[in-house]
């Protein structure tokens, strides 16, 4: 944590170098309204890069009269001292955040020797982008600089829906990035009535905590058109806190806890280098949101386990700084802790993003709060969402029901179900999980009952919520609390749940179990919950095919502690379909090869 010394000093350092930001931010402003610049290229080939948008934190507009008055245009000469600069780029490249006319760009470059920070510290780069037929359709120019962590992210426009596009990047013949692959989503007009899409679904991935075998196979398969990442793309931990990577030679870096600007930076760079994530990233566009470890533990609006006040204040704003420089993610508003949002595929699907944990969340648990939680988790007034974003999201899913749209997704971190997870038979799975994961959303009761109350009560067919953070593979259904439920048909499940496991990350189970160990604990949380699955002892995640008939899901999973896996040694744990109109898994067709599929099934 932070001492107070520290604390201060990194206060002092943010308002120092928040100036420095204001000048290239306004410096950028001024030469998008530039033609005249020595040594720019064309100023219609200029591509402003998103990233700088990063430096100013409050103006939405800027007066660009008063920058050209207050700058001397004679120091706008940032290209020609870097002609020599020797660069590379070690993070590859990403895509993200697809419309159907418009995607996410993103590189990095690492200058050999990082320039000193001065007015003259703007990189430029080349791009270009071409079709399935390798015809450019876009090229053009940008800059990076070491206030954005020398990160590039572009916003392309004007491209055709449904269609495939590579892209790169290059700062000069020697230092060229690897060719990316991207897509743009169907018009929002198509009904992709012989159409299907194809998803990998992603959450918790501790570099620390294994190889990135998950990230690789649907590549390897070619099964999938884009990848959704439910959060804790990374961990903030310290080598000594949760998993130590050392064996394995994926330690954390920097060794200490991320706490600064700086930390979150080095942790994103460390993960992106891992060669298994970048071939993903550059083989799909992928969709993101966060959950609390691009933070910190437990993290709600205002505090988290191990940072309150407003120290947490300044923790999160630099870590979301960070987040938005290394991620493909398209920013929703100038305040950059707002990050839900929604993505249309045709009539078919309609996905929306959620923030479960920092924009405005209320106290969570944060462990010595335990018991409080537990009597505050009825309360009317509480959410996890937040009632902007509970009211955006009743936006977006009637909106979906009056455009047509056929499957409405919504994306959590959290499990949504309620999971009693005080388990007798098996000793239960032990602190901080005796009684309920309270930093669910059963945590949020209220909260929870109004989400599946508007699902009933509008009608909302063919809602499917997709989940994480729990580090266990699950199947369930939702329900409200009170009313008729039976898991041997689905009758009374107004909604399915499909929660992927851990990328990486430990079992919630007790890490030592085996396989033969994991499941009575599978079987009891089954049973216990009405689950349709379990199986929580192998890594990964799943595919998800969606078509206007059904959904089709399945389940793999993955050794992270052998460095070297082949396809062939990827496991199906499990399949489940879900039918148009039908609210519930199927039953004739559910299969279960490994993990517990309830028994009344």
């Amino acid at each position: 944590m932070y001492t107070n010394f520290t604390l201060i000093a990194v206060m002092v350092l943010s308002l120092l170098y928040q100036q420095y930001h204001e000048e290239i931010y306004e410096f950028i402003q001024v030469f998008r309204q530039d033609n005249a610049v020595a040594g720019i290229p064309g100023h219609d080939q200029f591509h402003y890069n998103i990233n700088f948008d990063l430096l100013n934190r409050t103006v939405a507009t800027l007066d660009t009269d008063n920058v050209n008055a207050k700058l001397d245009h004679s120091l706008l000469k940032p290209i020609s001292p870097y002609a020599q600069l020797k660069v590379e780029f070690q993070h590859g490249v990403a895509s993200g955040d697809p419309l159907s006319d418009k995607i996410i760009l993103w590189t990095r470059i690492t200058p050999e020797v990082p320039v000193s920070l001065s007015q003259y510290d703007l990189v430029p780069l080349s791009f270009k982008i071409s079709d399935e037929n390798d015809a450019i359709v876009q090229e053009g120019w940008t800059w990076t600089s070491s206030v954005i962590d020398y990160t590039v992210k572009l916003d392309i426009d004007g491209l055709s829906p449904d269609h495939r596009y590579s892209y790169q990047f290059q700062y000069s013949d020697s230092a060229v990035s690897t060719i990316g692959q991207t897509r743009t989503l169907p018009d929002p007009e198509d009904p992709l009535e012989d159409s299907s899409v194809k998803l990998a679904i992603y959450s918790c991935s501790n570099y620390a905590g294994g190889y990135y075998h998950a990230y690789k196979f649907p590549l390897i398969k070619q099964t999938i058109d884009f990848v959704i990442h439910l959060g804790d793309y990374i961990y903030e931990y310290s080598r000594e806190e949760y998993v130590d990577g050392t064996e394995i030679g994926r330690a954390h870096e920097p060794a200490h806890e991320c706490y600064t600007l700086e930390d979150y930076r080095i942790r994103y760079a460390s993960y992106r280098l891992d060669l298994d994530l970048q071939a993903s990233h550059a083989g799909y566009p992928w969709i993101l949101v966060w959950d609390d470890h691009e933070v910190t533990d437990n993290s709600y609006h205002s505090g988290s386990v191990h940072s309150k006040g407003y120290e947490f204040v300044i923790r999160k704003d630099q870590a979301t700084q960070a987040y938005f420089e290394w991620l493909p993610i398209r920013p929703v508003s100038l305040d950059r802790n707002k990050i839900w949002r929604g993505f249309q595929f045709g009539k078919l699907m309609g996905v929306s993003m959620l923030d479960t944990r920092n924009y405005d969340r209320d106290l969570t648990d944060i462990y010595d709060n335990q018991e409080l939680i537990h009597g505050l988790k009825e309360y009317e007034q509480r959410s996890i969402l937040g009632f902007d974003q509970e009211a955006w999201l009743e936006r977006e899913l009637m909106s979906n029901k009056e455009s047509g749209i056929v499957w409405n997704f919504i994306s959590s971190q959290c499990v949504v179900n309620s999971l009693n997870l005080s388990m007798p038979l098996s000793g239960g799975l032990g602190w901080p999980f005796e009684k309920a994961n309270q930093d669910s959303w059963d945590g949020y009761v209220a909260n929870r009952n109004r989400l599946l109350n508007f699902i009933k009560d509008n009608q909302l067919d063919n809602t499917v919520v997709l989940s994480g953070d729990f580090h266990i593979a699950i199947a369930s259904e939702l329900s409200l609390d009170g009313e008729e439920y039976d898991v041997k048909t689905g009758l009374g499940s107004l909604a399915v749940e499909f929660t992927t496991s851990a990328v990486s990350s430990p079992s919630t189970f007790p890490r030592e179990f085996s396989y033969e160990q994991c499941l009575p604990l599978s079987e009891e949380l089954v049973d216990q919950n009405n689950l349709v699955w379990n199986e929580g002892y192998w890594r990964g995640y799943y595919e998800m095919s969606v078509s206007h008939e059904e959904i089709h899901v399945k389940y793999f999973g993955v050794d992270v502690k052998k460095k070297q896996l082949n396809v062939s040694d990827e496991i199906l744990l499990a399949e489940f379909t879900v039918k148009q109109g039908q609210n519930k898994i199927d039953r004739e067709s559910a299969k279960a090869y490994r993990g517990v599929l309830n028994h009344a099934i």
